[in-house]
């Protein structure tokens, strides 16, 4: 599903069949692909979509999250999803550093609520610590939200710096939260650009009747 993908799978094949490891990427439908102007919202919200599992790295985003509340204390996080393993670690370090009313932890959530919660967002914020190619940052793409993620696997051949988003090291609570402030004080007009151009890639990388087509040829050739 990535460059990142195939070349992990390289490692463990003869070179002779590399070239027969192809690139096909997830894809969205023709209707995820919809008009969504940024909210204007007096307080900025950031939404983190994923299980609540260690590699989707949430207590980094608590960390770096409090410190920018402790200067925007208008700022707002939403954590869609859940998991047994991590939410009481996650929950209490959101009291330990009293934030909980700055915080809202959705849940397990379907589809549409995805829809809805990025409808509602300024930014997703994805800061994996492993990952292949996050399937919610083609949606939020999609659906014109900038992203905010890390430097690991697929991210980078999605997400483009100062073009679609933002990309920090993984694991640097230092960098996230300064990120997460420099996109508070983006203009509205910058990040709804950065909206436009991240769409505009998606379609082109991850529409699923493009990818399908890719598909075919490779089955079937000249037949399709």
């Amino acid at each position: 599903v990535s460059h990142y993908c195939r070349s992990q799978l390289l490692r463990v094949i003869p070179h002779t069949d590399w070239d027969k490891m192809k690139v096909i990427h997830c894809g969205l439908d023709a209707d995820y692909f919809t008009d969504q102007p940024l909210p204007l919202l007096e307080s900025p919200r950031f939404l983190c979509v994923g299980r609540l599992s260690p590699e989707k790295g949430h207590l980094l985003l608590i960390d770096a999250f409090a410190r920018v509340h402790a200067a925007h204390p208008e700022a707002r996080l939403t954590l869609a999803g859940d998991g047994a393993n991590m939410r009481p670690a996650i929950e209490a370090r959101i009291a330990e550093l009293g934030i909980g009313d700055a915080v809202e932890i959705t849940g397990w959530v379907d589809a549409n609520r995805v829809k809805a919660e990025l409808a509602r967002c300024t930014a997703l914020v994805q800061p994996s610590l492993i990952e292949g190619l996050p399937v919610v940052i083609m949606e939020a793409m999609a659906r014109k939200r900038p992203v905010v993620s890390t430097y690991i696997a697929g991210i980078p051949e999605l997400v483009q710096p100062g073009k679609t988003g933002w990309l920090i090291p993984a694991g640097n609570v230092e960098a996230l939260a300064k990120t997460l402030n420099e996109v508070i004080s983006t203009d509205i007009e910058t990040l709804s650009k950065m909206g436009e151009t991240g769409q505009a890639r998606a379609r082109a990388r991850h529409l699923v009747d493009t990818e399908a087509e890719k598909l075919a040829r490779l089955f079937f050739g000249d037949a399709t």
